[in-house]
Order: C-alpha cells, then sequence, then structure tokens
C-alpha cells in the first residue's frame, strides 16, 4: 500500500492500514482523520479496538511524566524547627512533597495521586514488562491495576517495605545489603508473575486477569498464603458511608465464613412474615428491612432476641442571629417539632445533646473575638463548624480531626480571629509551615487561597452550613438577657 492515502481512502481502508502499526502518534493521526458517526458496525468495533490500542499507549506515557514528578522511590524530607510549647527543638519528616501538587492540577484526590505515584514506580521497576505491554496496546490500564493492586501481596514485597524502614532508620552495610536482597527478591516474584499472567491478560478482560494474578500469586508465594490471610484479618472493619436521600451504605469486612453466615441469616429473615416491613417491597428492600431488624431487635414477639439498643446522638444547631430569640424558636424550626426528626428527637431510646452555633445572613459562623494563640473552646467548634474538613484544596479530612492554624502565624503578627483561622489536617499543616506551600489570603467565611512550591494558585471554598438568608427581617428585635458564661462558651438555651 505504498500509494495509501488518508486524505482520500476510505474509513474501511484507513482501518485495514492501522490494523498493522504500532501504536503512537501516526496511529492517533489516522485514527482522527475517521469521522466515528459515518461508520458502518462492522468499521465502528475495529474503530474502538484500535482506539483502546492507542489509548493504552497514551496511558503508558503518562507514567514516566509521573516519575519526573514524584521521583523513582519515595521523598522524604527532614524539618527541624522550635517547639513553642517545650522550648526544645523537634524534628518532623514529611513524604511525597509531590502529592498536592500534582492531585491539584490533576484534579485527582490525595488517595489516587498517591495511588497513582505507587503504580508509575512499579511501573518503571519491577513490573516493567508490564509498562511494555501497556505501551503495545496488548492490555489496557484496567488491566495493569488488576496486577500492580496485587503485587503488594507478595511476601517479598513486605519483606521490602521492612528493608526500606530499617535503611531509612539506619543506614548501614547490613541494611543496604539486606535492602538489595529483598528488592531482588521481590522483582523475581513480579517477573515471575508478569510471564505467568501477561499472556492470558493479552487475550482476557481485565476481571478474569485479576482472578488470574490472585492463583498465580499463592502459586508463587504459597509461603506467604498464611501470612496474607492474617493480615487480610487485620483489616476486618464495619464503617458507614453517608449518602444522599436519606440513605447511607453499612459497609463490613469480615472473614469470609461469618460474611456468609450473616447474609444466610439475613435472606432467612427477609422471608420471614414476621418481620416489619413495607408490603410491596423487593427482594433486596426487604433484605435491609430484615437486617435491621436482627441487629435492633424489632420485630413482633419471639422473631428476635436481641436488646434495643441504647443511641446516643449529639448535633449542631444552626440559629441565624436575627433568629436568637428563644421565645420563637420553635415557630422558627418547625422541623425540630414535626417530620422524621421528632421521631428521633422522642425516642425515649434516644439521648439527645444540642448545641446552639450562631451564623450570620450568609450562613457563616460569627466571630468569638478570641485573642490568644491557643484555639479551643467555643472558638474552635466556631471554626470546626465553618469549615468542615481541612481547608487545603481537595482534602476531606474532617475539620474536628485537624489542628487550628493561624493563616499570618502568630509570631509574624496574625490574631486570633476567626478570618485568620482554620482547620487544617496534620499532612497539610507541616506543609504550610515547612513544606512550601503558602496561604496568600485568608477570609472570614473559610475561603482561602494557596500558592504551591512551584508557584501555582489554588483556592479553596467552604461550603456555609445554612443556606444564606433571603427572607427580610423585622427592622428591630428584642434579644433575651442571658447572664455570663463562666466559661466562655457559647450561651446555650
Amino acid at each position: 500500500m505504498e500509494d495509501f492515502n488518508p486524505f482520500t481512502e476510505s474509513p474501511t481502508v484507513i482501518l485495514d492500514h492501522a490494523a498493522g502499526l504500532t501504536p503512537g502518534a501516526f496511529l492517533q493521526s489516522l485514527l482522527l482523520m475517521v469521522n466515528p458517526a459515518d461508520l458502518t458496525p462492522s468499521d465502528s468495533v475495529r474503530f474502538l479496538v484500535e482506539h483502546e490500542r492507542v489509548s493504552a499507549w497514551w496511558a503508558s506515557i503518562q507514567t514516566p511524566a509521573i516519575i519526573s514528578a514524584a521521583g523513582e522511590s519515595p521523598v522524604v524530607e527532614d524539618y527541624t524547627f522550635m517547639d513553642r510549647m517545650s522550648g526544645s527543638e523537634r524534628t518532623i519528616r514529611i513524604a511525597e512533597l509531590a502529592r498536592e501538587e500534582l492531585a491539584l492540577a490533576l484534579r485527582w484526590s490525595s488517595f489516587v495521586t498517591q495511588e497513582r505515584i505507587d503504580q508509575a514506580r512499579l511501573l518503571a521497576g519491577s513490573l516493567k514488562l508490564t509498562h511494555q505491554a501497556l505501551a503495545l496496546g496488548e492490555i489496557s490500564p484496567a488491566h495493569v491495576r488488576a496486577i500492580t493492586d496485587s503485587v503488594e501481596r507478595f511476601s517479598s514485597h513486605a519483606e521490602l517495605e521492612s528493608a526500606q524502614g530499617a535503611c531509612e532508620k539506619c543506614e548501614s552495610p547490613a541494611t543496604t545489603q539486606r535492602l538489595a536482597a529483598a528488592q531482588a527478591a521481590f522483582d523475581s516474584d513480579c517477573f515471575a508473575l508478569q510471564n505467568a499472567v501477561l499472556p492470558f491478560a493479552r487475550t482476557h478482560g481485565a476481571g478474569r486477569t485479576k482472578a488470574k494474578v490472585g492463583y498465580e500469586i499463592e502459586k508463587i508465594d504459597a509461603e506467604g498464603q498464611a501470612r496474607r490471610r492474617e493480615a487480610a484479618r487485620r483489616n476486618r472493619n464495619v464503617y458507614i458511608k453517608p449518602g444522599d436521600d436519606g440513605i447511607s451504605t453499612l459497609i463490613a469486612h469480615l472473614d469470609s465464613l461469618s460474611a456468609h453466615a450473616i447474609y444466610r441469616a439475613i435472606e432467612a429473615a427477609a422471608v420471614n412474615p414476621a418481620i416489619p416491613g413495607d408490603c410491596d417491597a423487593n427482594a433486596q428492600e426487604r433484605r435491609a428491612e430484615a437486617l435491621t431488624a436482627l441487629i435492633l431487635g424489632i420485630g413482633h414477639e419471639g422473631v428476635s432476641s436481641a436488646e434495643p439498643i441504647s443511641v446516643s446522638i449529639t448535633f449542631d444547631i444552626t440559629i441565624p442571629i436575627s433568629e436568637c430569640d428563644a421565645r420563637t424558636f420553635s415557630s422558627t424550626y418547625p422541623e425540630l417539632a414535626s417530620g422524621p426528626l421528632s421521631q428521633l428527637v422522642l425516642d425515649p431510646a434516644a439521648k439527645i445533646f444540642g448545641r446552639p452555633a450562631f451564623v450570620d445572613e450568609q450562613g457563616h459562623p460569627l466571630d468569638l473575638g478570641r485573642k490568644r494563640y491557643q484555639i479551643g473552646g467555643a472558638l474552635r467548634r466556631l471554626i470546626i463548624a465553618r469549615d468542615g474538613t481541612c481547608r487545603f484544596p481537595e482534602c476531606n479530612r474532617a475539620a474536628h480531626n485537624c489542628q487550628i492554624d493561624h493563616a499570618i502565624a502568630w509570631d509574624d503578627g496574625g490574631a486570633s480571629e476567626v478570618s485568620n483561622l482554620g482547620a487544617l489536617c496534620v499532612r497539610h499543616h507541616q506543609l504550610k509551615t515547612h513544606g512550601g506551600w503558602e496561604i496568600l489570603e485568608s477570609k472570614r467565611d473559610g475561603s482561602v487561597t494557596w500558592r504551591s512550591p512551584d508557584g501555582h494558585k489554588y483556592s479553596h471554598f467552604p461550603e456555609p452550613i445554612t443556606q444564606p438568608c433571603s427572607r427580610q427581617r423585622p427592622a428591630k428585635k428584642q434579644f433575651p438577657i442571658m447572664p455570663p458564661d463562666p466559661t466562655g462558651d457559647i450561651p446555650s438555651f
């Protein structure tokens, strides 16, 4: 096809020519000359096959770029500073300084960014054969994840991490030799895994490839099976994932025997007519009702011997300052006296604790006027209520688990007032203090502008804790006179 001309050939001829090409810029340019809307069903499939090969090649190019940004191995920086509280020097260590820059620039979460960095290092090192297969379009990024996410199960990987930690604490000929031996063992395991899995992955989907990876790991590292099972047991957990429309997801990581036993009990209860529920509920809804009944002991007499659970609940009541009249509180907030919340409040098994938080007309907490370095009590609660999470962009660490930071340092004249305070998790507090990140602007409503060590700017805007008020307020309002609070805390009703 020496006279091949993509500008004049039909899509079918172009795809015939593309089928024999190695993925790269030329193949990509050929596909760009085809209008997908003009393809026949058969040519559409062929086009998607070539598009997938080009996508895999293009994804492979991301690996060296990530390595250039984050380094071939984890980078840990030590910072020594004078501790204000103890008056002595302290040293802290901050790992992966490039992570936040990548996360914000690419709009990835911090967790996803670290996953991408770890994956890139594996593909550039022990899993080079996998990276080559990706660059040739033989496997997809999903296949790559099935492999990279599983190699941590090797006993050699656990030994490699242990050796790396020992070498960081005390680098000596012995620790260096141990690290080299651990790396060689891990490389050997990864080489054996790739030789077994990649031929399979070239002709199978990512799901079956993942199962194949697990099977081969058990063969290569049979002695590590007991260790992996014990490590998995240590990851057992039950947690809740908040959802929308009043529905949340309860997730349980259990050993397989317990999980199947519990599920069988739920299925048995779901078909028991003595379990209360909606008459028109489908099978999956009945399972949800059955789980609730089994755990909370809800049902007709004799259905469950479980004792009802006593629940303690604490929630913040947000009160616009213009509605701070105790005499009109119940009429202003009728949802506290009726609706679904009333059932919770009136439940004798629920213990309710309310903490009022006063907000302005825009829905943001009011400044309490504290002027001291240590932030606690009402002022800390106010900052936590305003920020909700760490105020570093895209960080979702809950504010109540964060430190309260001065945007302008106390030593530089920064005041302990709402506009200069914000919640920062430990890592992002350290990045601000020692890692080269800088707050350019901090506002009363919690919004903040950051500058990265490379000079890029990122902004963060917290959500108001109430909706901005649009109703017209009375020109003058009488507030109840309250005695001063000896703790200096927010007055409560």
